[in-house]
């Protein structure tokens, strides 16, 4: 009679619950009542009913204990863990490569996660964050957006528009702190309205929030502050000497508060907060002033308000507090304040801006790195889980059941990954300050932990675990123990030949896309570094001068300046070189269309600017000190300016700036005062004296080849004689380089990341190569002896890698070029895509690929054969 097993599961069932001790009598009798069932009843119902015996056989007594339980899985999972151990030695060579090659991976995921999580965390930490809006400055005529806003919004804004339920300002001043006998000069010193501190959700270390910036004269110091000046955190009520450059008045200020140091994932940084009922005497002007943006301004909107019906309204608004007409150039825009960081980049204004576009890439970076990584993993992992077709035949005669063939190989897998985990995160801890020195950032190794990056790092960790231990299983599981044990199985690898070649293939276009990236990324700083502002930068310093008596001074200053040693040429002006451009006026000419509205940047120079500058005029005459109307009547346009009045020559052609009209005189050379994410605005150049809202405040010196340190030393002693302000200057050159940080980093960045990319590419090929070399080895030594010539062995090891290698380039340098392009375009100036930066990346990829394959084909193809045939 042929036998009939019973169902399968159920006796896994009876395995799992059932007591050793009592489990081969249990399975003998239900095997017993099946069998009778069987002939009695017929298979299907003997099937059946064998689950419901099985069920109402097993008694309390019969069933395993926890203890038992546990103590059978520790056993046997301390088995498993002893093999794992074993098997890394045995194969230290690929182990030791699996691990490092998956740390570097993790290592890389870990840093790009904290830089991404940190980007993305700005200014959550405040209460009804998601509430709160920075109002920004929007002229639709000309596109510009600012966010300094006109004083008059908080006046008219409140009271038309219900919804706003809080609305608070501040703005910058440059002030002197006198601490004894020296003077501080402090950049980061911000007048704010009295609710600021009940508005935003800062850290408040002593103080009442809600009345620390009520009293004229009061100021909110931070931690660092109180430690640099008082040396102690216990300073309310202490006095503060506080000088302000712009309006030239000195304030005894006492502090009525202290908070923490402003965390770095706020836009907003700031030291000093003077309460700015303290400035009506400066800046009461101000107040009813449309014309001069100073201060932002941020609302908080009720929870059932429109930003739809506010922006509805808006037209109305201008029209009735502003004027008829000025809705066609004023408009406001509400910006979230979580995206103030990141959506910031068309936005005019100081605040330290971050880029959307670079999150996202790096973001990618991170991901093609984890899988990159992976993909040698289970490469690897599976390369090598052919050559154990016998310890598994052994095991399956033994009695080893599918369930733990799997469970040992997930264990062997989740020991490297643990191992790969613990790497990852020593070389994190250990190379966080250079990280940090790159971004520009302070994160902590608490930051490395947080729940954020470990719930990131996890999952990754759990998927590598999920997919390097399913298909080693499922290939090992396929093995039947007898042809295991005679060494007849197939080989399954050779079979899935497929899977290897996407795996390598996923390898080849992730190397080949960072390497493209990178060239495109380092061509463009490069270009942005070296591209022709207009001036030449070389050996040119800017020297802000925001004190209003030394702006008096100014001409004085500037003569003695010029007679210094090494000194070419000194002019004044109302820009700093580079500049955000803040003086925008009104701007009108002869055969402009009534309806078209424009607005101009407004810029003082002197008679030597455009010679300082080394720029050219392309039409008419400079600035003359011979003529008296010049100063009064006549203005330089730029380019950019010339061009949208559509003027085919001058021909004394007449504009009106600010309601004053004057003369054209000339058109000079366009130049950039900022960096080339933008065009260049158009500029119209007056000459302006001091006392005017557009008085030059900035000096700017041209040194000569005969100039030294000794030249900076003899302007700052002339600085001395007017000011016992510190001398502050700059280099444009090195100005101008810093408005360039956020690439910088980012190029450092990519380079970094791109070369782990390819390492790990490297890595993978490396480990996948020399491990197919030592399966072919005797495949090959036969072809061989058989009258292969040695070109013939290195392209048959070789050339199987050559059709998925062509495949990669169609895949990653069409990828790689939509993303750079797109890139490109946020910058008014950039290079243009071609074919050599495709062909210069696949060059690279093919040199990396022929010698981590070609070692490894030539070995082959030079092996003495009867090294690998003398046991056939």
């Amino acid at each position: 009679m042929k036998k009939t097993p019973p169902p399968i599961w159920v006796d896994r069932l009876l395995e799992f619950f059932c007591s050793e001790r009592f489990l081969e009598e249990v399975e003998g009798d239900l095997y017993e009542w099946f069998l009778r069932r069987v002939e009695k009843q017929g298979l299907r119902k003997a099937r059946w009913f064998y689950f419901f015996d099985a069920i109402t056989y097993l008694r309390l007594f019969r069933l395993k204990t926890l203890k038992e339980m546990q103590r059978n899985n520790n056993k046997l999972y301390l088995n498993y863990l002893i093999i794992a151990i074993r098997q890394f030695k045995k194969n230290l060579w690929h182990s030791s490569l699996n691990v490092f090659g998956l740390a570097i991976g993790l290592l890389s995921t870990i840093f790009i996660s904290i830089y991404v999580l940190d980007e993305l965390s700005y200014d959550r930490f405040h209460q009804d964050h998601e509430k709160i809006y920075r109002l920004v400055n929007h002229d639709p005529v000309n596109g510009y957006k600012g966010d300094a806003t006109p004083s008059p919004w908080k006046l008219y804004l409140e009271p038309a528009f219900p919804e706003i339920e809080a609305y608070t300002r501040l703005g910058q001043d440059i002030v002197l702190v006198n601490k004894g006998d020296q003077n501080f000069l402090e950049n980061d010193f911000y007048w704010a309205e009295s609710n600021f501190l009940t508005f935003f959700s800062f850290d408040i270390i002593s103080g009442d929030p809600t009345t620390m910036l009520t009293e004229p004269n009061s100021v909110v110091i931070t931690k660092d502050i109180a430690l640099k000046y008082f040396n102690k955190l216990d300073v309310v009520g202490e006095q503060l000497p506080i000088k302000v450059y712009d309006g030239n008045q000195d304030f005894l200020m006492k502090v009525t508060g202290v908070i923490e140091n402003i965390p770095g994932n706020s836009h907003l940084q700031f030291d000093l907060l003077g309460s700015i009922s303290s400035t009506k005497d400066m800046y009461a002007e101000f107040e009813r002033y449309w014309g001069l943006n100073w201060l932002k301004s941020y609302v908080k909107i009720n929870d059932h308000s429109s930003l739809e019906e506010i922006d509805k309204r808006l037209p109305e608004f201008f029209e009735t507090y502003r004027g008829e007409g000025s809705s066609e150039y004023s408009h406001i825009i509400f910006q979230p304040l979580d995206e103030v960081r990141l959506y910031s980049n068309d936005i005019g204004g100081e605040i330290a801006k971050g880029n959307l576009t670079y999150v996202i890439l790096f973001a990618c970076v991170a991901l093609l790195i984890l899988v990159a990584s992976a993909i040698n993993y289970v490469n690897l992992v599976t390369a090598k889980s052919g050559q154990r077709g016998k310890e598994i035949g052994m095991r399956k005669v033994l009695g080893a059941r599918r369930s733990q063939i799997v469970r040992q190989v997930y264990v062997e897998s989740f020991f490297q990954l643990i191992l790969s985990l613990i790497l990852a995160y020593g070389m994190a801890f250990l190379l966080l300050p250079v990280f940090n020195q790159i971004v520009g950032k302070d994160m902590l190794v608490s930051d490395l932990l947080s729940i954020q990056v470990s719930l990131v790092i996890a999952v990754a960790v759990v998927l590598i675990l999920i997919f390097s231990g399913a298909y080693p299983a499922l290939i090992l599981n396929r093995y039947r123990p007898i042809d295991s044990l005679r060494g007849t199985q197939k080989n399954v690898l050779g079979n899935r030949s497929a899977t290897r070649k996407v795996q390598v293939f996923f390898q080849f276009t992730i190397g080949v896309f960072l390497i493209c990236c990178t060239l495109v990324v380092i061509r463009q700083v490069y270009f942005l570094s070296s591209f022709d502002k207009g001036f030449n930068t070389e050996k040119l310093i800017n020297i802000p001068v925001d004190d209003r008596t030394l702006q008096k001074k100014l001409m004085v200053i500037k003569d003695r300046m010029s007679q210094v040693p090494g000194v070419e040429s000194i002019s004044a002006t109302g820009e700093a070189l580079p500049s955000a451009m803040n003086n925008t006026w009104g701007f009108e000419w002869y055969g402009k269309d009534s309806e078209e509205q424009a607005s101009i940047n407004v810029i003082s120079i002197d008679y030597d600017y455009l010679s300082t500058l080394e720029t050219e005029l392309i039409e008419g005459r400079n600035f003359s000190q011979s003529l008296s109307t010049d100063s009064t009547q006549s203005v330089l346009l730029n380019e950019s300016a010339f061009r949208m009045t559509r003027w085919k020559e001058l021909n004394g052609q007449k504009v009106d700036v600010g309601d004053s009209e004057r003369t054209v005189i000339g058109v000079v050379e366009d130049f950039h005062y900022n960096s080339l994410h933008e065009n260049v605005a158009p500029n119209v150049y007056v000459l302006a004296g001091p006392g005017t809202r557009i008085s030059p405040d900035n000096l700017v010196i041209r040194l000569n080849a005969n100039a030294t340190s000794g030249t900076i030393d003899a302007i700052d002693r002339v600085w001395g004689d007017f000011s016992d302000q510190p001398l502050a200057f700059a280099f444009v050159e090195d100005a101008f380089q810093d408005l360039y940080l956020a690439e910088q980093r980012f190029v450092k960045l990519i380079i970094g990341f791109a070369i782990v990319g390819i390492f790990l590419t490297i890595l993978g090929l490396l480990g996948l190569v020399s491990y197919l070399a030592e399966r072919k080895s005797k495949e090959l030594s036969i072809r061989k002896v058989l009258g292969a010539s040695q070109r013939e062995i290195l392209w048959k090891f070789g050339g199987q890698f050559g059709g998925v290698f062509l495949v990669s380039l169609l895949v990653a340098l069409p990828a790689s070029w939509l993303i750079m392009e797109r890139w490109l375009q946020t910058f008014a100036y950039s290079i243009n895509m071609n074919a050599v930066i495709l062909l210069s990346a696949s060059a690279i990829a093919l040199v990396i690929t022929l010698v981590t394959i070609g070692g490894q084909a030539l070995k082959v193809a030079y092996n003495n054969p009867v090294k690998y045939l003398k046991d056939e």
